[in-house]
């Protein structure tokens, strides 16, 4: 950093002797998580730096506003907030970073865009400025261009657990499903109690169509999880393509339903169209599967009877929101 090198200081700082602005402000800027007792510490800092006047703030006053309201989900004083830190420094190129999120997560992606353009102008090596332009281009399903993106964040970092993490994703998001599970692999070496990216990992093998391999990792996932609705339904979608596995495959399938009827729905109305596509269509693969042999025994007549009414509900509302968007 060029006019702020508070980003590049060593956060290895005794919080229980000293917390103050200079210590507090790394860690805002790096995202990271805080104890209890940093979170108090930033609490009080916040309602310090908010009760003097807009003139006796600086930059980084401005940005540690938002960046708290951006953790508290208050989106527009954020965006302000860092409007003002880059009125007060037009080389706070973190401030350029921050608000180029929270125009993301206020869909203006125009204007993130624009932000984030200018950050990686003033810090070319500043790695979390890619992943969140690599964010932006995967938003547009401008896959390559996020790939180029975060492999230059893992250039710069190759521990950079966000950045492999969205690689793999992007890798998933285009098919690339063999590449996906190698990324999730290193993410894993690095961190085998990553529920995330082992029960990605297991879905990318999954409609890779290596359902034997994917099932290792759904079943581990599910069992760091306490068994979510998600797992749950993970667990299903994978047995179900496993003829031997008809009967687990139903007890899941139900358990995750009657956690949440409306699962399968939720994710065809919150997914991309891709998305929802791609999982409906291999549900209608295992379907037609399980209709050649819905006779074999009672768990395969009542797996393809459930799924089939799920599956229904699912196209429906997927037809509703393709209708609701044109």
């Amino acid at each position: 950093m060029k006019s702020l090198s508070v980003r590049h200081l060593s956060t290895n700082i005794n919080f229980l002797v000293f917390m103050n602005k200079e210590t507090l402000l790394p860690y805002l800027l790096d995202s990271r998580e805080l104890n209890k007792k940093q979170e108090k510490a930033l609490d009080k800092l916040f309602k310090e730096i908010a009760s003097k006047s807009n003139k006796e703030r600086d930059a980084e006053d401005w940005f540690i506003l938002g960046a708290v309201e951006q953790r508290n989900e208050h989106h527009e004083e954020a965006l302000d907030a860092f409007t003002f830190a880059i009125e007060a420094n037009g080389t706070f190129e973190a401030a350029w970073k921050f608000r180029a999120t929270t125009h993301g997560l206020l869909n203006d992606w125009e204007q993130a865009a624009n932000d984030i353009e200018k950050a990686i102008e003033l810090d070319p090596s500043y790695t979390d400025a890619y992943v969140e332009r690599a964010a932006i281009f995967r938003h547009s399903g401008n896959w390559e261009k996020a790939l180029a993106d975060l492999d230059k964040a893992v250039e710069l970092d190759p521990e950079h657990e966000e950045a492999l993490m969205l690689k793999a994703k992007t890798h998933y998001d285009s098919g690339n499903y063999g590449l996906a599970a190698e990324v999730y692999s290193m993410v894993l070496d690095e961190n085998t109690a990553n529920v995330e990216a082992l029960a990605s990992r297991g879905l990318s093998l999954f409609f890779e169509g290596k359902s034997e391999e994917a099932l290792a990792d759904i079943r581990k996932a599910r069992t760091l999880e306490g068994g979510s609705t998600v797992s749950e339904f993970n667990m299903g979608l994978v047995m179900s393509a496993l003829p031997e596995h008809s009967k687990q495959a139903y007890r899941h399938f139900e358990k995750a339903f009657k956690k949440d009827r409306k699962v399968l729905v939720r994710y065809v109305e919150m997914s991309e169209e891709f998305e929802s596509s791609r999982l409906l269509g291999r549900l209608d693969e295992i379907l037609k599967n399980l209709d050649e042999r819905k006779e074999e025994n009672f768990y395969t007549r009542e797996l393809f009877d459930l799924l089939s009414r799920r599956l229904s509900e699912a196209k429906d509302a997927a037809v509703a929101k393709k209708a609701s968007a044109s």
